[in-house]
């Protein structure tokens, strides 16, 4: 075995995704049976990779739209052909499909790129129609598209209840999500199958990560195992990111000597810089907040944290919403730092100062 196993940062495929079996199973039947699905979760949870991978195993075709940067209807069918001209990869199958919704367009080769420079009323309409006729579209960060353009979230929603073939959003900002999706006034209720994905086991992962260093021909011990996903908190990213530098260090460095602490204290290190920048730039209110939850204690508005941290109920409940608007925490049944290494640098940085 050659390179590093445990990847991060991009989409995971085949034997490097961890698990979600049964989550691929259901994919698989859901995208089998034409029903469209969205995808729920924090980001950084491997949504994109599972819904990837579930259609790649079943060699059914797809296009992939990120939403996060689209803010026009213009902007969105451009990703939309471009997403296509990828797929096709070819000049003549593009120009023939944008040739026959008479539009004004010009495109690139080496790669193929599409820039559509005038639309008409139906042209997104023409667009998916046509294009879901042989692919499943992922709408990735769907979200963004409803924060930034709600009437176009509308003509969307118009569109894709028609298609024959499965339509998939994906979605981290789950308060939008849910008022979309499932509440019953929403824009997107009853829009199909919706699939909450929660972190990967603790078993799971311990077999995929044991699993990798056996290949190598190294080892990992129950210790480590253990001590790797209580930091990472078996979140898919920061676990693999853990594990990717532990692996370099213990196996690829051949540093048979390396600890978990270690690798932990030189991604902080590495890290330092981004988060002093973004504690700096924080109210001292969302300080406190920060240095609060770096302490594992959920009952967050206890008397007691709020004298140590010298922070109101109300000025606490201020800078956790105000935190979570900059998603640097998030909410699942009690608040939690969402970057486990900028939690760990707030907790020591806690320590020293004897908070």
């Amino acid at each position: 075995m050659t390179g590093n196993p445990f990847i991060f940062g991009r989409i995971v495929r085949g034997e490097h995704f961890c698990n979600r079996e049964k989550e691929m199973d259901n994919l698989k039947e859901r995208i089998s049976a034409k029903q469209h699905v969205v995808i729920i979760s924090p980001r950084r949870y491997g949504k994109t990779s599972l819904i990837i991978n579930a259609l790649e195993r079943n060699k059914t075709k797809y296009i992939y739209i990120d939403c996060s940067f689209i803010g026009t209807e213009k902007s969105l069918i451009n990703n939309i052909a471009n997403s296509y001209a990828e797929k096709a990869d070819s000049v003549a199958v593009i120009e023939k499909l944008l040739k026959k919704f008479d539009l004004v367009f010009s495109i690139n080769v080496n790669p193929i790129g599409v820039n559509i420079s005038e639309i008409r009323s139906e042209t997104l309409k023409d667009l998916i129609t046509q294009i879901s006729k042989d692919y499943v579209i992922i709408f990735d960060e769907f979200q963004d598209i409803y924060e930034k353009d709600k009437q176009l979230v509308s003509k969307l929603r118009s569109i894709v209840q028609f298609l024959e073939r499965s339509v998939v959003m994906l979605g981290s900002k789950r308060h939008l999500l849910h008022h979309m999706f499932l509440n019953p006034r929403g824009i997107f209720y009853n829009f199909g199958y919706a699939l909450a994905l929660e972190k990967i086991g603790a078993t799971e992962f311990e077999g995929f990560i044991s699993g990798w260093f056996k290949k190598s021909g190294s080892s990992i011990n129950k210790a480590e195992l253990e001590k790797i996903l209580s930091i990472s908190q078996c979140h898919p990213f920061f676990t693999q990111y853990l594990c990717h530098f532990f692996f370099e260090n213990r196996v690829l460095q051949k540093n048979s000597k390396s600890t978990v602490e270690e690798v932990v204290s030189d991604i902080v290190a590495m890290n330092l810089p981004f988060y002093e920048e973004t504690y700096r730039d924080l109210a001292e209110g969302q300080k406190k907040a920060l240095l609060l939850l770096s302490r594992e204690n959920k009952e967050v508005y206890s008397s007691e944290l709020l004298e140590k941290f010298d922070i109101s109920s109300q000025g606490l409940q201020k800078a956790l919403g105000a935190l979570m608007k900059r998603e640097i925490i998030d909410k699942n049944g009690s608040y939690y730092i969402i970057d486990v290494f900028f939690k760990e640098w707030l907790y020591q940085m806690g320590l020293n100062q004897k908070v």
